[in-house]
C-alpha cells in the first residue's frame, strides 16, 4: 500500500469560474451535450454545455429529487417514493413508478437503476420492463451507492462500505467488506478501483481484482468530503470547507486543491476540462489550470502533465530519482516488494518523462536508467517469487486437507478462484523469467514456478476425484429422492413405500460403509443425512402400519371368551335364516353381496374361535363356511353365464 501526501513541488493548481447558474442544486450528472441538475424546488434543470444556458426545466416531482441519471434516451429522477422518467428528445415526462421503500440515494448502470433505501434495502429496477427486486443488505439506511455492470458498492453512516456482485435475477452476493474504519464514507470507482473516503486526508483505493488496499490519498486538510468523482486518471473531491481536491491515481500524487469561495458543494461531477459543482447557492462550472495550463481530466496528456512539469533541472530530476531508488531499496530490505516495484517504476517514469531535461547529462541518465531497470527487475522477480510461494502454500494446504480428511474447508468458488489465480501467476512468471533471464533470481522464479505447476496439477486431480465422489453421493441421494417422490405422486400403499425405504436405506448404508473405509468425511455426511431423513419417514410409516394392524386385529376378534361364545352362537343360530333369505333374492348380484357379508362374518368368527380355542365352534363355523363358499361359487357361475348369454344375444342382434 502506498500513501499519496502533499502536492508536489513546482505544481500550482488554480481554477477559473466559467459560469454560475442560480439554482439550489443537490445532484449533478452530464452527458455529451447537457448537464442535468436535481434541484430542491422539485425540478430537474437541463443546461447546455455549449453556452451554459438552461434549455429545459423538468417537473414538478412529488418531493425533492435526491439524484438524477441519464442514458441514451431517458432522464431519471429519484425521489423518496417515486422515480420519474422523461424522454430526452422532447423533454416530456413519460411517467413514474412507485417505490416500495423510501429512497435515500440511487445510481444508474447498464440495464438497472439501483436505489439505496431506508432500513438497508437495495432496490433494483430494470429499465425496460420496470421489473423491481429488493434485498436487505444493511441494517440501517443505505446512504452511499456506486455501481457498474459487474459490481455494486454500498455503505451506510454506521457501517463500512461493502462490495457486491449482482447477476441477472439473482440476489447480490457479498464479495468484500472494505477493511478500513471508514463508516459513513462516500464511494465511487472506475474500471480498476473502488474509491472511498470520509475526509480529505484519507481517501482509500482498493484494487478490484483481489480487493487489496493499494493506496491512500491524503491532503493538507482533514475536512469531511461532500462529493467524490473518479475516472481512470484522477480523483476529484469536493470538501466541506469549500475546497476541491485533485489527486493523480496512476502517480499516487496529490496535485493540489482550490477554494471555491461562497459555494459549499452538495455533489461534484467532471468532464474533460470542466468540473461541475452542485450547491445550495448555485450550479458552478469551473476550469482547472495546472501551472497556468488547462488540466483536461479525460486525456492521457493531462495525466502526464504533472510529472513533466515537476522538474526543470537535470539535478532536480536525478536527485528525485535517487530518493525514489533509496526508498525502493529500503522497501526491498523490508520484504515489501510490491511497494518497492511502485517506487522503482516511479523513478523510471520520472527519467522517461524528463528525457529532454536529462539530455544535458546523457551518461548519468543512462547509468541511472540501467540501475533502476536492474533494481526494478529484481523487485519484480522477488514480488513474483513471493506470490508464487504464497499460492503454492495455499494449494499444498488444500492437497493436505484432501489427503488427511477427504475434504477441504474452502468452498468450490474459492478453490476455482485459487486455480485461476495460480494459472495466471504461472503464465506471468514464465514471461517475467524470460524477460529477466540475465538475473539469477529468474532461475529461482522458474524453479518455484515449476513446483507450483506440479502442485497445482496434483491438487486439481485430487480435487476432481473429491468432487466426483461428492457428485456420485449426491446423485445417489437425488435418485432415491426422485423415486420416492414418484411413489408419493402415484399414491402407492404404505406397505410399498415401507419396502422401498428399507431397500433405499440398505443401499445407502452400503455406500456409507465404503465411505467410512476410505475416510470420506463429506460423503459420509451426505449419506448419513439422507439415511437419517429416510429412516425418520420409515419409522413414521412403520408406526402407522403397526397401529393399523393392531386396530384390525382388535376389531376382528373379541377379547372375552364368554363374549366370543355368545357372538358365535348367535351367528350360528341365524345362519339358516340368513341363507334362506339370500336364496329367496331374485337378483344374483344381491345374492353375491349378501354371501360376501356372511363370509366376512364367518371369517371373523373363525379367527375369534381359534383365538379362544373353541374347537367345537371352529368345526361348526368351518362347515358353515364350506356351505357358504359352495353357494358363492354357484352364484358367481350363474352371474358369469348370464353375462355370456347377454353378450351372445347382442352379437346376434348386430349381425341381423
Amino acid at each position: 500500500m502506498s500513501t499519496a501526501g502533499g502536492a508536489a513541488e513546482s505544481l500550482t493548481l488554480i481554477h477559473e469560474t466559467v459560469a454560475v447558474l442560480e439554482m439550489n442544486a443537490t445532484h449533478i450528472v452530464h452527458d455529451t451535450s447537457y448537464l442535468y441538475a436535481a434541484c430542491s424546488d422539485q425540478r430537474v434543470r437541463v443546461i447546455s454545455r455549449e453556452d451554459w444556458q438552461i434549455k429545459a426545466v423538468l417537473g414538478e416531482t412529488s418531493s425533492e429529487p435526491l439524484s438524477v441519471h441519464v442514458d441514451d434516451e431517458h432522464i431519471y429522477a429519484t425521489c423518496e417514493k417515486r422515480v420519474y422518467v422523461w424522454k430526452k428528445e422532447t423533454w416530456g415526462m413519460l411517467g413514474w413508478f412507485e417505490l416500495s421503500y423510501q429512497a435515500v440515494t440511487s445510481t444508474l448502470r447498464g440495464d438497472y437503476l439501483y436505489v439505496g433505501a431506508k432500513e438497508g434495502r437495495l432496490v433494483a429496477i430494470k429499465k425496460d420492463t420496470h421489473e423491481t427486486s429488493s434485498w436487505q443488505l444493511h441494517k440501517t439506511d443505505i446512504t452511499t451507492l456506486w455501481s457498474d455492470e459487474t459490481h455494486i458498492c454500498t455503505g451506510t453512516k454506521k457501517s463500512v462500505p461493502t462490495v457486491w456482485s449482482h447477476k441477472k435475477n439473482n440476489q447480490p452476493e457479498e464479495l468484500h467488506v472494505l477493511n478500513q474504519k471508514i463508516k459513513g464514507a462516500i464511494v465511487t470507482g472506475n474500471e480498476d478501483y473502488i474509491i472511498a473516503g470520509v475526509s480529505a486526508d484519507a481517501i482509500h483505493v482498493w484494487d478490484r481484482i483481489d480487493w487489496k488496499l493499494v493506496q491512500t490519498f491524503s491532503s493538507d486538510t482533514s475536512d469531511p468530503l461532500t462529493g467524490l468523482w473518479a475516472n481512470e486518471h484522477f480523483v476529484v473531491a469536493s470538501i466541506n470547507s469549500n475546497y476541491i481536491g485533485v489527486w493523480d491515481i496512476k502517480r499516487s500524487m496529490f496535485i493540489g486543491k482550490v477554494k471555491v469561495n461562497g459555494y459549499k458543494a452538495n455533489d461534484i461531477d467532471a468532464a474533460g476540462k470542466h468540473v461541475f459543482l452542485a450547491s445550495d447557492d448555485g450550479l458552478v462550472i469551473l476550469e482547472l489550470l495546472l501551472n497556468e495550463l488547462t488540466l483536461d481530466l479525460s486525456t492521457p496528456e493531462a495525466h502526464d502533465l504533472g510529472v513533466s512539469l515537476l522538474k526543470t533541472s537535470p539535478y532536480d530530476v536525478l536527485e528525485e530519482v535517487l530518493k525514489l531508488r533509496n526508498k525502493g531499496d529500503k522497501l526491498v530490505q523490508n520484504d515489501e516488494f510490491l511497494e518497492a516495484v511502485t517506487a522503482f517504476e516511479k523513478a523510471l517514469q520520472l527519467l522517461i518523462d524528463n528525457t529532454s531535461v536529462l539530455n544535458e547529462v546523457p551518461e548519468e541518465r543512462q547509468k541511472m536508467m540501467n540501475e533502476i531497470n536492474s533494481r526494478l527487475g529484481t523487485a519484480l522477480l522477488k514480488t513474483k517469487i513471493s506470490e508464487i510461494q504464497r499460492l503454492d502454500a495455499e494449494i499444498e494446504q488444500i492437497s493436505d486437507e484432501l489427503d488427511l480428511t477427504g475434504r477441504t474447508v474452502r468452498d468450490d468458488e474459492a478453490v476455482d478462484k485459487l486455480w485461476e489465480e495460480a494459472s495466471r501467476a504461472i503464465k506471468e512468471s514464465r514471461v517475467l523469467a524470460e524477460a529477466q533471464a540475465g538475473n539469477i533470481l529468474s532461475y529461482q522464479l522458474s524453479f518455484v514456478t515449476d513446483n507450483l505447476e506440479n502442485d497445482l496439477e496434483d491438487a486439481r486431480e485430487k480435487m476432481a476425484q473429491y468432487r466426483e465422489k461428492i457428485n456420485q453421493a449426491l446423485a445417489l441421494t437425488h435418485s432415491i429422492d426422485s423415486e420416492w417422490r414418484w411413489m408419493e405422486r402415484r399414491r402407492t400403499s404404505l406397505n410399498e413405500r415401507k419396502s422401498f425405504l428399507e431397500g433405499a436405506i440398505s443401499q445407502l448404508e452400503d455406500r456409507l460403509d465404503e465411505a467410512e473405509e476410505e475416510d470420506e468425511e463429506e460423503v459420509k455426511q451426505i449419506i448419513s443425512t439422507a439415511i437419517a431423513e429416510h429412516r425418520r419417514v420409515l419409522d413414521q410409516i412403520s408406526r402407522i402400519l403397526s397401529a393399523s394392524e393392531s386396530d384390525d386385529e382388535l376389531q376382528s376378534t373379541l377379547d372375552s371368551r364368554d363374549e366370543a361364545l355368545d357372538a358365535i352362537s348367535g351367528l350360528l343360530s341365524v345362519m339358516p335364516k340368513k341363507r334362506m333369505a339370500m336364496l329367496q333374492m331374485k337378483n344374483p348380484e344381491e345374492q353375491k353381496l349378501e354371501l360376501e357379508r356372511l363370509i366376512s362374518a364367518i371369517q371373523q368368527a373363525l379367527q375369534t374361535a381359534r383365538k379362544h380355542k373353541l374347537k367345537e365352534e371352529v368345526i361348526q363355523l368351518q362347515n358353515e363356511m364350506n356351505g357358504i363358499n359352495s353357494l358363492y361359487e354357484d352364484i358367481v357361475g350363474k352371474i358369469e353365464d348370464e353375462s355370456a348369454e347377454e353378450t351372445t344375444t347382442t352379437k346376434k342382434e348386430k349381425v341381423a
